[in-house]
């Protein structure tokens, strides 16, 4: 073998041991990263237990400005109530003394919701075939989507709502059980009575809001309606 190829595998078993050398450390490091990814995705996971269907949680910052950040504790900072969308969440570290850090994370929800079949004009009492369940990406409307189907039918719209669009909360509203001017029928109740009364609403109201009724005799009283043109005086 000639003294230049003794060279050239010299160099190269020496390049392969390097290498291998290099190898372990990247890999040990890979490692953690995928350790603490798992953390923070547990995490950010048992914090929305329960909310839509499924839940997907996407870490924005590199792990790799985490380095030396080992035993992570997650934790959410400050008086942090939101639990979706973009989002901080902090990370009480040891090894080499303890410090924080903190890492940007994309937490989104999806489940069902339901959108309007048809054109829906303010006032209209909803019923089942004005709605349609789609499935999807719930973050944005998470905290103003009714819970399901029956918390929809039998409310009313508020305003009026497009074909295909997305239902919440706040565009309806409970249906009033009585209308101003109508004659109601009124019974005051307490321990070991119940005395029943006529009288005119001076309030639209819907169940179990309060409205003002004039009994016959003039006397204006406030009571809850029960049901349809019926109102409870409770002392």
């Amino acid at each position: 073998m000639s003294k230049n190829r003794r060279t050239v595998r010299g160099v190269g078993l020496v390049a392969l041991a390097l290498g291998s050398m290099l190898a372990a450390p990247l890999a040990a490091q890979a490692g953690d990263h995928e350790a603490l990814s798992s953390r923070i995705q547990d995490f950010l996971h048992a914090e929305n237990a329960g909310v839509g269907d499924h839940v997907t949680v996407d870490i924005n910052t590199p792990l790799a400005n985490l380095k030396g950040c080992r035993d992570a504790q997650p934790f959410l900072p400050g008086r942090a109530n939101r639990t979706t969308g973009r989002i901080t969440v902090g990370l009480h570290c040891s090894g080499g003394g303890e410090e924080t850090r903190y890492v940007q994370a994309d937490v989104r929800v999806f489940g069902t919701y339901y959108v309007a079949s048809r054109d829906i004009q303010t006032g209209r009492t909803l019923e089942a075939g004005d709605l349609t369940p789609r499935d999807g990406d719930i973050t944005r409307n998470l905290d103003r989507l009714p819970a399901n189907e029956k918390a929809i039918i039998g409310q009313q719209a508020r305003r009026r709502i497009g074909e295909s669009q997305a239902i919440v909360a706040n565009m309806l509203t409970a249906p009033d059980l009585i209308r101003r001017g109508e004659r109601v029928k009124i019974v005051s109740r307490g321990p070991g009575f119940s005395i029943t009364t006529r009288g005119r609403a001076l309030d639209n109201a819907a169940a179990g809001t309060s409205l003002r009724v004039r009994t016959d005799n003039g006397t204006v009283i406030s009571g809850i309606p029960r049901s349809a043109g019926v109102v409870v005086i409770s002392p």
